[in-house]
């Protein structure tokens, strides 16, 4: 009931200021329920593709600018979190189910990940960054909730786990999923989008947190036989692939900080 009281809340505020944005919410007989227009023909962003990474950004950026005319810390429902916090709790729960994994990783690259996320959380604990206007926040920028509607316009769905915060971390929360859709590189990422210049480069050691992995391995472990089986499909090379990126993700991510 909070939860949909909360999306709501949301869309009215969006539907008056920045309609486009969004998808409108359709009526409901049941409160707890979230319905949102039809969209015939409908998809989701690819990452992959560039047109869908500069749109998705852009849209994140009109989103996070509306506290210039939402006062969005006064809409009851919606609460700041320690993004910090959040991602030692994630690297312990990983650490403490190392044994799970062992049936599919071995033992290198669970040391592997769990090194690169004890090392950065590290670094992220050290951050010296000065505090940024606090606005509204997607919380979960994936890119199925990136959708491109029937009149050829990407709009945000499913604003379930929004929450308050500073928009440079859903920025990098948006890199990290973007990032293995272009070989984790950087360079090309910034080259591509001068808009995230906006993103305070102090900020950008928290891309060498291997959140995409903890998440996923942590969410796939718990998964029915038969769901966790088609997962794995996926997730087991992605993993590889991603560790085999990382190395140089950390130098890249080292350059660009002392520009």
């Amino acid at each position: 009931m909070e939860i949909a009281e909360k999306v709501r809340t949301i869309h009215r505020q969006l539907g008056r200021m920045e309609p486009s944005l969004i998808l409108p919410l359709v009526q409901s007989d049941d409160e707890q329920l979230i319905v949102q227009m039809w969209q015939e023909g409908s998809h989701g962003a690819n990452f992959a593709h560039k047109k869908d990474r500069n749109e998705s950004l852009r849209l994140l950026i009109a989103l996070h600018d509306t506290h210039k005319k939402i006062a969005w810390q006064r809409v009851p429902g919606l609460h700041t979190y320690s993004q910090l916090l959040k991602w030692q709790m994630r690297h312990m729960r990983f650490k403490s189910r190392r044994n799970e994994f062992r049936t599919f990783l071995t033992k290198e690259e669970i040391d592997q990940i769990l090194h690169y996320s004890d090392k950065s959380l590290q670094l992220i604990a050290l951050e010296d960054a000065p505090e940024k206007e606090i606005t509204l926040l997607h919380g979960d920028v994936v890119h199925h909730n990136f959708l491109w509607c029937s009149d050829g316009q990407l709009r945000l769905i499913d604003f379930d786990l929004a929450h308050l915060g500073e928009a440079d971390d859903e920025y990098i929360l948006w890199l990290h999923r973007v990032l293995p859709a272009v070989d984790y590189d950087l360079g090309k990422i910034f080259a591509e989008l001068p808009e995230l210049k906006r993103l305070d480069k102090r900020k950008l050691h928290r891309l060498k947190y291997p959140n995409e992995l903890l998440r996923e391995w942590l969410f796939a472990i718990d998964l029915p036989l038969e769901q966790q089986l088609v997962f794995l499909d996926y997730l087991v090379p992605f993993t590889k692939r991603a560790l085999t990126y990382w190395p140089k993700l950390w130098y890249d991510i080292d350059r660009f900080v002392k520009k």
